[in-house]
């Protein structure tokens, strides 16, 4: 009890002689890299949503993506800045003192203030804070750099001496490495200056004197310029993937809806785009040969962009050297092309799709519904056997081979069959208990799949 009297009346003691002192804050700014770690970070999320919001709506295809995805980034970045300044704040870091004792939530432009005081020609440090959290270098004890890079700033003073068989408490944790090297070297510095026999454990001294720590921070800035580049290189990307989808759609809506609202904007497009010897051909056409001309141009102006893009662009291979993607994109290539009558490439650009994502069979429904299209009934139902032979509990590729065939012997063999199989993977044996827990099969529907299933059922009641 004496030694932590004593250590009180220390304290007051300079305080006293502190409170006829100047007091001065120095604040110990973060290092850019990891300030720029932190903000692409909040502004990758940031810039999905945004991404999502245009996926999700119309009312930006009179803009274009390729022009206006830079102003995209830099939103995304100003937000991002916005969300980091306010986790460092003061008034959330008070909100959380009861969880954080103090401390910020995040570190992003500042790390600590240093507090001095200036005695005529005397400068003494007499805390830091960290957020709202105030630490007098006075009652430091020890600094302990972690085997994960936060420094610990531990404290004898609370358990009431400075003995060493006392165990120091840790009274702030700090990332040391949200600082430059010389910062670092400095705010250790400050501590040995205004805590005499300070203990610094062997790693934090290493880290101080090794020369790969300033290679260290080299590397840090430039993942932080990679990351910045992969903002911006991303946010090409999906500009890219988006105006290629609006084309698409816009071409495939000219010929299966052409009445929609949207039709007039895309053939507006179009005539804008045309060269001026074109226009008037384009605007005493009849409307079925326009928009069927619109579509194959805005078949071909997706196209364009698919075949070249930015050649230093490493998301945009990226994103399309992954087979989902690439499936995913012939598929609605070959949808657009069947519509312009283009059967046979829509049919090879199908297989493309198949091969490159063999593990769910939306794509095979489609090619089977286009082989049936084209009166080539035989093939589709090889391609649902085939679908089956993978996919054993799910009933739409059944519903689809049952369909195709023309023979109500044979429908029955598959009912029969598909039942049994059903039972086996999906239903299990019936009555169900507990009653009402009946196992149903959970599959999705689309449109298309009901007016396929729909046209085969009429055909056949009309015979």
């Amino acid at each position: 009890m004496t030694g932590y009297l004593s250590i009180v009346q220390e304290w007051r003691s300079k305080a006293i002689n502190l409170s006829d002192a100047g007091i001065k804050f120095e604040v110990l700014p973060a290092s850019r890299s990891h300030s720029v770690y932190t903000v692409v970070g909040f502004a990758w999320p940031i810039f999905g949503f945004f991404f999502l919001v245009l996926l999700c709506t119309t009312g930006w295809f009179s803009l274009e993506p390729l022009l206006f995805f830079p102003s995209l980034v830099f939103a995304a970045l100003f937000f991002a800045h916005l969300l980091a300044s306010f986790l460092e704040s003061n008034l959330l870091t008070s909100w959380l003192r009861p969880w954080r004792n103090g401390q910020p939530l995040i570190f992003y432009r500042r790390f600590i203030r240093v507090e001095t005081a200036v005695d005529k020609d005397e400068t003494q440090v007499v805390s830091v804070w960290v957020g709202q959290r105030r630490i007098l270098t006075s009652a430091v004890s020890e600094l302990h750099l972690t085997f994960l890079g936060t420094l610990e700033i531990k404290s004898r003073a609370v358990s009431g001496g400075n003995s060493s068989e006392i165990v120091p408490d840790v009274v702030a944790r700090l990332p040391l490495s949200c600082l430059d090297l010389e910062k670092q070297k400095r705010l250790i510095a400050l501590f040995e200056a205004a805590c005499p026999g300070l203990s610094i454990n062997k790693r934090l001294r290493d880290r101080l004197a090794s020369p790969v720590v300033r290679g260290q921070m080299l590397l840090q800035m430039l993942g932080a310029l990679i990351i910045t580049f992969a903002l911006f290189d991303v946010s090409y990307a999906t500009a890219l993937w988006l105006t290629m989808l609006r084309s698409y759609y816009g071409a495939q809506l000219l010929l299966r809806a052409p009445g929609a609202a949207e039709t007039e904007f895309f053939m507006a497009q179009i005539v804008a785009r045309a060269p001026a010897s074109r226009v008037g051909t384009l605007e005493v056409k009849n409307a079925q040969e326009s928009e069927q001309e619109g579509a194959l141009k805005l078949y071909e102006g997706a196209e364009t962009l698919r075949t070249h893009p930015f050649p230093l662009s490493w998301a945009y291979r990226a994103l399309f050297s992954n087979k989902n993607s690439q499936a995913q994109l012939a598929a609605i290539r070959a949808e657009t092309l069947f519509c312009l009558g283009r059967k046979e490439e829509a049919l090879a650009l199908l297989k493309e799709a198949i091969e490159a994502s063999p593990s769910g069979f939306r794509t095979e429904l489609t090619y089977a519904r286009y082989l049936a299209a084209l009166g080539r009934k035989a093939e589709a139902v090889k391609v649902m056997q085939t679908v089956l032979e993978k996919h054993k509990d799910v009933l739409l590729p059944r519903l689809y081979e049952m369909g195709l065939n023309d023979s109500d012997s044979r429908r029955r063999e598959i009912y029969q069959a598909s039942m049994k199989e059903l039972d086996e993977q999906v239903f299990g044996t019936e009555p169900a208990w507990p009653p009402g827990g009946e196992r149903p099969i959970m599959e999705m529907w689309r449109r298309d799949d009901l007016e396929f299933l729909y046209q085969l059922l009429l055909e056949t009641k009309a015979k």
